[in-house]
């Protein structure tokens, strides 16, 4: 029997291929699926089967590490700060999670996979909130008075040693049975940071050197040191980070540390703790911490000195820039500061430290220095693309000024280009960011020579009009 074809009008035609269509995107998906996407669980450094509580405390330990107002000198935090919140938000939300779990970040942005429907059918708009708002809800008033939509802050102004006391106190006992009080000295306190098993620091300490006081809210030697504890704190502000731990709270991290009496007293330093044996007055404690700062900083006396330090900043390695820093105090002081010590510690491997003492005429004359202290930032090894520091002599000011010169434009704007100017001695990578600060691209460039006829004429160079 001889079959009939029944051709199908363009109308039911229409009509299949809409049915089939979600069919097919279904298909997609779950091809894509199979290739999972892992980016938020990466960010926060959970697998893909942790629980709430596993990424709850995870998001924790992260954004204190990375949280813009604790790491005024790295450039990156913010950025970073940004991502842990974008995953925390999707892997702390059942709904969201089961989206990214099936369909990836792209499912997400769709408003829930294929189709715009999620889990149960429904649509919902999916938009990343305020990563500081929802630093805010997990950790509740934690940073202290904080309200009314004001971001939360770790570190706050500066103060002097004022009078401090001295002392020797005992170590209060361990003690037993009894009901202890949990609440801490330090809560919310504006200089003494407190810590948790999730912010304790690890691994280089993020660059800094911590004093660390070990307590029970209960011991009356802790109560007579927390004062003191206080001016410590504030005296080493932008120096050293000064922080204390509830042991009545923390006490897994207590014996994992090795205390067996109140106060210890540790320092971070160098990847370990050093415990402190001495006398408990401010003082002492601020001097001990101080003698702990590492000197990675070049003495620069003469004049063959300077040469061989400014080779340290030629190639950027270790550094994001393409010209290499080196950072160069003069001053007219017999003796290393402290602040200056912690910065050379905390871009350890980014910026070249160096420092003339006492007035050194030989190196402020190669430099045209006369007034003390000058902060100078040297680009490249190149004493014609120096760029000086004009603000006060405080961690946070200088850690803002030294972080512009990791991307390389701070540089490439502070080169001086004239008729004089060797643009030879430049790597072709130099010459593209010096174009980039006047808004050019030179796609036709190929040689380095064709930079720098290029930069020639940007710059009016040699009888050639400026192009702004």
């Amino acid at each position: 029997m001889q079959q009939s074809v029944q051709w199908a009008s363009p109308a039911q035609a229409a009509g299949r291929r809409a049915l089939w269509l979600p069919v097919l995107l279904l298909a997609a998906a779950a091809a894509v699926a199979g290739v999972r996407d892992t980016k938020y669980y990466d960010s926060l450094g959970v697998s893909s089967d942790a629980d709430e509580k596993t990424i709850q405390k995870a998001y924790r330990r992260q954004a204190l590490r990375y949280h813009p107002d604790r790491n005024p000198d790295k450039p990156d935090a913010e950025q970073r700060f940004r991502e842990i919140a974008e995953a925390y938000e999707v892997l702390s939300d059942p709904e969201k999670r089961q989206i990214y779990d099936r369909f990836g970040e792209q499912g997400l942005k769709q408003g829930g996979g294929p189709g715009g429907g999620g889990p149960g059918g429904g649509h919902f708009h999916f938009q990343h909130g305020d990563p500081f708002n929802i630093f805010e809800t997990v950790f509740g008033g934690m940073g202290g008075g904080m309200g009314g939509g004001q971001r939360m802050h770790f570190q706050f102004g500066g103060g002097g040693m004022g009078g401090m006391g001295g002392g020797t106190g005992g170590m209060g006992g361990m003690g037993g049975g009894r009901r202890r009080e949990s609440a801490g000295l330090y809560d919310n306190d504006a200089f003494v940071q407190d810590l948790t098993d999730d912010t304790f620091p690890e691994g280089d300490g993020d660059g800094w050197v911590w004093l660390i006081e070990f307590y029970a809210p209960w011991c009356g030697h802790c109560r007579q040191l927390a004062p003191k504890w206080r001016k410590v704190a504030e005296a080493l502000h932008g120096v050293a980070k000064v922080a204390a731990v509830n042991c009545e709270q923390q006490q897994v991290l207590c014996q994992q540390s090795g205390i067996r009496g109140y106060p210890t007293i540790k320092a971070f330093s160098g990847g370990r703790l050093h415990e402190y044996q001495g006398d408990r007055s401010a003082r002492h404690l601020r001097d001990w911490a101080l003698s702990l700062l590492p000197k990675h900083i070049k003495s620069v006396n003469k004049q063959a000195q300077l040469t061989d330090f400014l080779r340290q900043c030629t190639s950027g390695a270790g550094s994001s820039s393409k010209w290499g820093v080196c950072a160069l105090l003069l001053s007219d002081k017999g003796e290393t500061s402290a602040l200056y010590k912690s910065l050379a510690l905390r871009y350890l491997g980014k910026v070249a430290f160096g420092e003339a003492l006492r007035s050194n005429a030989e190196v402020s004359a190669a430099l045209g220095v006369t007034d003390y202290p000058t902060l100078l930032v040297v680009c490249g090894g190149n004493k014609d693309v120096v760029v000086k520091y004009e603000g006060e002599m405080k961690s946070t000011k200088i850690a803002r000024f030294l972080n512009q010169f990791y991307s390389g434009k701070a540089c490439a704007a502070a080169v001086r280009i004239d008729a004089s100017t060797d643009l030879s001695r430049m790597r072709v990578s130099q010459l593209k960011e010096i174009l980039e600060s006047k808004g050019e691209k030179c796609r036709e460039c190929v040689e380095k020579s064709d930079y720098i006829a290029r930069i020639r004429q940007v710059f009016g160079v040699d009888g050639a009009r400026e192009e702004l």
